[in-house]
């Protein structure tokens, strides 16, 4: 499937300044890619955190810098249930054993929903996707297969659960070089000083907690793997955090992967 540039309130997206963030929650992450420079075109499912978010993003979305939509990400349209874990928004889900995996009853919605291809189609293919739906990622890594020009970069959270699926679509997809990132060290990761290349804008940014962190170009050159590398270190990775997750297998890893 080939899909044209089209406009974001009579502003033209081209790959180079458009990025798709799925999986908005407090829109750090939209943040840090307007700031560098990029449009930026983000769902989130949860409405109260939408709402949350309009007077911190007012003048981003007034000035063509933002389209934010108030959807969840699947396969398909339609109307889906959405369950919000009342502590933890972040654990939200249109996966209830997700949304309740600590046993905490969550809050049922209904929400519209929207596949990457269908936003492709819409806004054009963005330069990069940041994924992070909780438990849903792997029904955006099956429809990369189906799109004939796809982003240059993509990141997935990854789960015990979907990443055979994950690595698997992207492989197939025909992406080549796979970066592991632990963002449980994003809050005080900044710029190597020997890194000459960046994406957009070279600016000083603060990452919170919530933050997906650096993506493409701002990635550490020669911390890219090959497919087998990373597959066999997440991999190991793994069975670490299944023996000690407090001591040998910290944090939680966002898979990068670039064409």
């Amino acid at each position: 499937m080939q899909f044209q540039l089209k406009e974001i309130n009579g502003k033209v997206m081209t790959k180079e300044n458009l990025i798709f963030d799925l999986g908005f929650h407090n829109g750090d992450d939209t943040d840090f890619y307007i700031k560098k420079g990029f449009c930026v075109v983000a769902l989130e499912a949860n409405t109260e955190l939408v709402n949350k978010s309009l007077d911190r993003f007012r003048d981003y979305i007034n000035n063509n810098k933002l389209v934010l939509i108030n959807k969840a990400v699947s396969d398909k349209k339609g109307i889906l249930n959405f369950y919000i874990h009342p502590y933890k928004a972040d654990w939200s889900s249109c996966d209830v054993n997700m949304a309740e995996s600590d046993g905490t009853k969550s809050k049922v919605i209904t929400v519209e929903a929207i596949s990457l291809i269908d936003l492709c189609k819409e806004y054009g293919t963005p330069l990069y996707v940041k994924v992070d739906i909780e438990g849903c990622d792997l029904k955006v890594a099956e429809q990369l297969f189906r799109i004939d020009n796809k982003p240059q970069y993509i990141s997935f959270e990854t789960s015990k659960r979907d990443y055979t699926g994950i690595f698997s679509w992207l492989y197939v997809s025909g992406y080549k070089k796979f970066q592991l990132v632990n963002q449980l060290n994003n809050i005080n990761r900044k710029k190597e000083k020997s890194q000459t290349s960046y994406e957009g804008k070279e600016i000083d940014y603060q990452f919170s907690k919530y933050s997906s962190g650096f993506f493409g170009k701002d990635l550490i050159e020669n911390k890219w793997l090959s497919f087998d590398e990373a597959l066999t270190r997440y991999v190991k990775y793994k069975e670490l955090k299944i023996i000690d997750n407090q001591e040998l297998a910290l944090g939680w890893l966002d898979l990068h992967a670039s064409l």
